[in-house]
């Protein structure tokens, strides 16, 4: 059963507290959460990419302790995030697509009100979820909003300070002005940084920087890096996006360092969905987004607090973005509430003895009035059972065999009828033990 936002979550602040107190001689640490957007899995130094550079997360990466095969639970943008926040799967929050369905004959963008009106309602199962965010909150963090962020106002959500207003007749549809964060400026996250000196108070920061997301617009120092060695233009100017954005996590880590809080800081890392770059269109996708794909699902995942968890290079256990909310609870001496059922990262021996992960896949738009059917624009469910995947829509079922087939090019599903029928009652299982929570 849900924590509603009342008295539960306050008795569960109460006993969390209790537990990080008990250890008097430990210091809460500080976690900054780093959420790339758009970024294909292996394109990263770290990952073996031959021409991109990310000094500033090789560094980051080599400390901690990196799972090389994350998923996330979505492969778009607002339905990865609310579970990031929540440590549920799309069709558990609600959030299964990035905007409502407007009825015949409007657009949000000429229908405002209507479209504010809509928002809400499509937020509000989400507003009845407990996200990690509050449970920090509850146990005196300070908690900065930063990049993207899509339900309504952060501070209704465990937020003490943000960025983004929120507010989607003012613009505030997927971050507003908190997608100025690493483009523009840092300042918000220093300071938040500053104040936590000041009072004494732990920090976390949501730091989900619109990059290497379209526009590919980085500077071009960094364009001219690339142009003569990517294929094309378009994936020139994708790269330097990525490297922006190593360069910004970089400015991140210095100032910690220099401001004496990086060593008790913990620095979290995850994609909220893949990206290839359309060779012949700018700011375009091809075979990844919004696809069940291993180029639109799969992403590195890290956890580093270096000098106190040792580190870690695992290539074959299972991670997912589902694991993030419980991770960051954990580390920070906080029990999860009972429905964060992701697994703590840095215990490699629980990942290693799990066997599957779960995806949902549904339309960009959803329709509110149908939403308790989870069938309902659904494009695909996903499941990965140690190195096979079943990838099932509405109309087809695809079996990859991912050690010999990484790219999930070679449908087996017509020789392995058998281990199809297998991973296929493993996701009406799922579905089951996991049904909506509104």
């Amino acid at each position: 059963m849900l924590f509603k936002k009342s008295g539960t979550l306050a008795m569960l602040a109460i006993v969390a507290c209790s537990t990080v107190n008990a250890e008097t001689e430990i210091e809460r640490p500080n976690v900054v959460f780093l959420l790339s957007d758009d970024q294909a899995w292996n394109d990263y130094g770290f990952m073996g990419h031959e021409h991109i550079q990310t000094p500033n997360l090789d560094k980051l990466a080599a400390a901690g302790m990196l799972y090389e095969r994350g998923y996330v639970t979505a492969p778009l943008c607002r339905p990865s995030l609310a579970s990031l926040a929540t440590g549920l799967y799309p069709h558990e929050t609600g959030i299964r697509g990035n905007d409502p369905v407007m009825p015949k004959g409007t657009h949000r963008k000429t229908h405002l009100e209507l479209f504010g009106e809509l928002r809400k309602k499509m937020t509000a199962p989400f507003s009845e979820c407990t996200t990690f965010i509050e449970v920090l909150k509850e146990n005196g963090y300070l908690t900065l909003q930063t990049g993207k962020w899509w339900e309504e106002d952060p501070l209704d959500h465990g937020f003490t300070h943000a960025m983004t207003h929120g507010v989607a007749t003012a613009g505030g549809r997927h971050g507003d002005v908190g997608l100025r964060i690493g483009r523009k400026t840092i300042k918000p996250i220093t300071d938040i940084a500053d104040k936590s000196k000041v009072t004494g108070q732990p920090f976390f920061i949501w730091y989900g920087v619109y990059l290497p997301h379209s526009p590919h617009d980085a500077p071009d120092r960094l364009f001219n890096k690339y142009k003569g060695i990517a294929p094309d233009k378009p994936t020139a100017k994708y790269w330097a996006n990525v490297e922006w954005l190593d360069e910004t996590c970089g400015q991140i880590v210095d100032y910690l360092k220099k401001n004496n809080q990086y060593e008790n800081t913990i620095f979290v890392f995850t994609c909220d969905n893949g990206w290839v770059q359309n060779p012949n269109k700018m700011n375009s996708s091809i075979r990844s987004k919004r696809q069940p794909v291993e180029a639109g699902i799969r992403t590195p995942i890290f956890i580093t607090h270096e000098g106190t968890l040792q580190p870690l290079r695992d290539t074959s256990s299972l991670a997912s973005n589902l694991d993030i909310a419980t991770t960051i609870l954990k580390a920070c001496g906080i029990e999860p509430p009972q429905e964060m059922k992701g697994l703590d990262l840095r215990d490699p021996e629980a990942l290693k003895e799990r066997d599957r992960i779960f995806v949902d896949v549904y339309d960009h738009d959803s329709d509110l009035e149908k939403r308790k059917d989870v069938k309902d624009g659904y494009k695909a469910f996903v499941v990965i059972d140690g190195w096979y995947k079943l990838i099932q829509t509405p109309s087809s079922k695809e079996l990859f065999n991912l050690k010999t087939d990484p790219d999930d090019r070679n449908n087996l599903a017509s020789t392995h009828p058998e281990k199809v029928d297998y991973l296929s009652k493993l996701l009406d299982q799922w579905l089951k033990e996991t049904p909506p929570r509104y």
